[in-house]
């Protein structure tokens, strides 16, 4: 049975977490250069329910195609994740709350940080086992 800590998987979902919070950056930015559209719905992805499905798919990559007519899995493309409409409160204008577009794309950006901070520390220190191993 794999490790499920193993530096291949734990690269593998920090790769995954900066794809999905890349992607809902841009969701995010959309959201804010709608706000003057009349009746516009402001747009998220669940972070959390994408990175499950991500991880999830991850763990099925391992499967062998035994035949040509096999639906083949397709894992080197990043996780591609639906966004769906928030509920917001109408304003008299539009569902977007400037507001609350703002947090989200300040806790996006933790995330995206965090994990990019830790995809580097992680090759920081494979670096070093490589540099030391050579002596």
């Amino acid at each position: 049975m794999p490790d499920k800590l193993s530096l291949q998987n734990m690269s593998k979902a920090l790769e995954s977490a900066i794809s999905i919070a890349q992607q809902r950056h841009n969701i995010i930015t959309s959201n804010i250069s709608n706000l003057e559209t009349p009746g516009y719905k402001a747009k998220d992805i669940d972070f959390k329910t994408a990175m499950a499905q991500a991880l999830d798919s991850e763990s099925k990559a391992g499967l062998a195609r035994t035949n040509t007519g096999h639906i083949g899995l397709d894992s080197g493309s990043e996780p591609e994740v639906e966004p769906f409409e928030e509920e917001g409160e109408w304003n008299g204008f539009n569902w977007v709350s400037i507001d609350k577009v703002m947090n989200t794309m300040t806790e996006n950006n933790l995330i995206y940080r965090a994990a990019t901070e830790t995809l580097l520390r992680k090759i920081a220190i494979m670096k070093e086992v490589i540099r030391e191993g050579g002596r």
